[in-house]
């Protein structure tokens, strides 16, 4: 696996001593680190535009996606929903949103699949009785230590 840094490192440089627990001799040389070229998180997730929406995953029933609790879902409420996209739905009557998967059903047609095998597929044969609130982008995950 190779590694392209996409932010200068200059924005915060915590010394390795700190990060691995090393004395300063075994501290490797800042010298030849990568910079950026002006990254921008928000720029790269479309953040700030008003069709783009954060969402917050509050439990574990999005495990069966590889979603966990805390992740972040940034849904794009303008995008037009495709096979293998995950969409932000709401059924007619219902007060709850999910997430489902757009997947195509065998007998043709499409299905919204849900994480959990045991949870019912939906079939969109009537897009009337489904609100298709916004189509997921990106996941965002935090994969550091927690901070006691």
């Amino acid at each position: 696996m190779s590694l392209t840094f996409l932010t200068g490192t200059e924005r915060s440089k915590p010394s390795p001593a700190r990060f691995l627990g090393l004395g300063d001799s075994d501290c490797a040389s800042w010298a030849n680190e990568p910079s950026g070229s002006g990254f921008s998180l928000d720029r790269t997730l479309g953040l700030g535009a008003p069709q783009i929406h954060g969402l917050l995953v509050d439990d574990d029933n999005l495990l069966g996606f590889g979603i966990y609790p805390g992740d972040r879902l940034i849904v794009d409420r303008s995008a037009t929903p495709v096979v293998d996209q995950y969409l932000v739905v709401r059924p007619q009557g219902s007060l709850e949103y999910s997430l489902r998967l757009l997947a195509p059903d065998p007998r043709g047609g499409l299905l919204l699949k849900a994480a959990r095998p045991s949870i019912s597929s939906i079939v969109l044969d009537d897009l009337g009785s489904m609100e298709i609130w916004g189509v997921v982008l990106w996941v965002v995950s935090y994969v550091g230590r927690k901070q006691p």
